[in-house]
């Protein structure tokens, strides 16, 4: 696996913050410290300044007025919410960038949206498989499912753009490129690699290594697998869409292992989306991912 080997020998890999194992800790925690949150996103103006702006947003906003501290913020927007709201944005952080071939602003709208789904499918699930943690740990897999497509950009950019010559002399998504060109090393492995090197939860890890290929997930976290590849199934064939191109018909018992129909995950990702865009998400981290370009495929 060249590509991996390389990825751990690069000098200036991204690496997990301290305020974000504090925040991913706390909302993991049965405490839900609001008090706690608020201190530690204080600690960092900018993320203040960005949790602010969406809780004054039109979806949040009621006529107790504009709010101005992050406890109020907390109080309006939920604590789980106002968590993942910071962990999205210090993420988004980590990988902010100009590229000539990635529109990284559609690219964290499409994971965003994707996270928030993950999270609202398994709120609906009705088999009882998960747990009141596991929201939070599909959350993040769903921010996350489709790092390893950063990492190409930004480290291997040389692989990177050969993948796409591929899709566009052969007129076919990059997806199938990718399977083509790079079968043992495609951005779901790349991206699980990171997450590991980061020591991220396995339920996690698993759910982004095998977006793509549930069945081929360890037994015990098939499930979150199953939920990150649903979520992609439905954004890539969406208005949304995905820089990876639209996906093939699903392989998969995906609504039965889920307990979930189609109709359902149609509304649920409309609600995603809709949380997405009038929450004024996408323009709270818009300076982070300001000035790049989309090459379309």
């Amino acid at each position: 696996m060249r590509l991996i080997q390389r990825l751990s020998e690069i000098q200036n890999l991204p690496t997990l913050p301290e305020i974000v194992l504090r925040i991913q800790r706390l909302v993991m925690s049965e405490e839900g410290n609001a008090t706690l949150l608020a201190r530690i996103i204080e600690q960092d103006p900018s993320l203040s300044a960005k949790i602010l702006k969406v809780s004054n947003s039109s979806y949040y906003c009621s006529t107790s007025g504009k709010i101005t501290s992050i406890s109020n913020a907390i109080t309006r927007v939920g604590f789980n919410e106002v968590g993942h709201i910071a962990l999205a944005v210090n993420f988004v952080r980590q990988f902010s960038h100009h590229s000539n071939v990635l529109d990284y602003k559609t690219f964290w709208k499409h994971s965003l949206t994707s996270a928030y789904l993950c999270a609202l499918i398994a709120d609906n699930n009705h088999c009882g498989r998960f747990k009141p943690g596991d929201r939070h740990l599909l959350f993040l897999a769903g921010l996350l499912h489709d790092i390893g497509i950063l990492l190409y950009d930004q480290f291997f950019h040389s692989d990177f753009e050969a993948i796409i010559r591929e899709a566009v002399d052969g007129e076919i998504p990059f997806l199938s490129a990718e399977k083509k060109m790079v079968p043992d090393e495609m951005h779901g492995l790349v991206g699980g690699v990171l997450l590991n090197l980061w020591k991220i939860d396995q339920a996690i890890v698993s759910a982004v290594r095998y977006h793509h290929a549930p069945d081929k997930a360890p037994e015990s976290f098939r499930l979150f697998s199953f939920v990150t590849y649903l979520a992609e199934f439905f954004l890539c064939n969406s208005v949304v869409g995905s820089f990876e191109g639209t996906m093939e018909t699903r392989p998969y018992d995906v609504y039965g292992e889920l307990n979930v129909t189609s109709e359902i995950v149609s509304e649920l990702y409309e609600k995603a989306l809709s949380e997405v865009e009038r929450s004024d998400l996408m323009s709270a981290i818009s300076r982070d991912t300001a000035g790049s370009r989309l090459r379309t495929i």
